[in-house]
């Protein structure tokens, strides 16, 4: 079993400290060069920590990359800013998010997006990713419709609801790949576009037909 990775802000434990460190070192050399070719040598050398008690730490060098992938998965997603939006039942907020979701992340730099393709990659190969990728797309995925239901009004098939919350991280995953391979991209024009689409969407559900202008949720 994986300690969770979030501690108290105010009073982390040296162990936690400790762990954290591991963690930031390993993503970074995962970031330069691969989960397969960083070894815990490596990461030992680059965060000070010594090999056994990386071990002592962490079971494994997959154990960690399963930690990155959680805590980095759960970081991009943000499910808790959209399940909070849903509970107070804030149209204005729950919309808001979905456009967060496909706009830009101002706080996760270039090796942040870099980290989060190889996570993707890694999924291909590793059945453990894999099924811990899985397992958040599926709870992004089930979120996503709720706050389609919420913003449809009930209405709208189930259909084309899914379609919809399928299209929206297409969307977001799309843009951070490309803007990994065109980092000259006009990456806001884009997002601003997807937007728009989404409320086109959204207000077509409502209207029952498409080509609808998006109206502008008031709170």
């Amino acid at each position: 079993m994986i300690p969770p990775l979030n501690f108290a802000i105010d009073n982390p434990t040296r162990a936690e400290l400790r762990r954290r460190k591991i963690l930031d070192c390993a993503s970074k050399l995962f970031v330069d060069h691969g989960f397969h070719a960083t070894g815990v040598a490596q990461i030992s050398a680059l965060s000070g920590v010594a090999v056994g008690q990386i071990y002592r730490d962490f079971a494994s060098k997959e154990d960690i990359v399963v930690a990155i992938v959680q805590d980095d998965c759960a970081e991009f997603m943000a499910h808790d800013v959209l399940k909070e939006a849903i509970d107070r039942g804030d149209r204005v907020a729950v919309r808001d998010w979905l456009h967060q979701f496909v706009s830009p992340k101002p706080e996760r730099d270039d090796d942040g997006g870099r980290l989060f393709a190889e996570i993707i990659a890694e999924s291909s190969r590793n059945e453990r990713i894999a099924g811990i990728f899985s397992g958040i797309l599926a709870d992004s995925h089930t979120m996503m419709l709720e706050a389609l239901e919420m913003l449809s009004e009930g209405k709208g098939s189930p259909k084309e609801k899914e379609d919809l919350a399928d299209m929206i991280p297409t969307l977001s995953l799309g843009l951070m790949h490309h803007h990994l391979m065109r980092p000259d991209l006009d990456v806001d024009t884009l997002a601003a576009s997807f937007a728009r689409i989404i409320d086109r969407e959204l207000d077509a559900l409502r209207a029952g037909a498409a080509g609808s202008e998006p109206a502008i949720e008031s709170r």
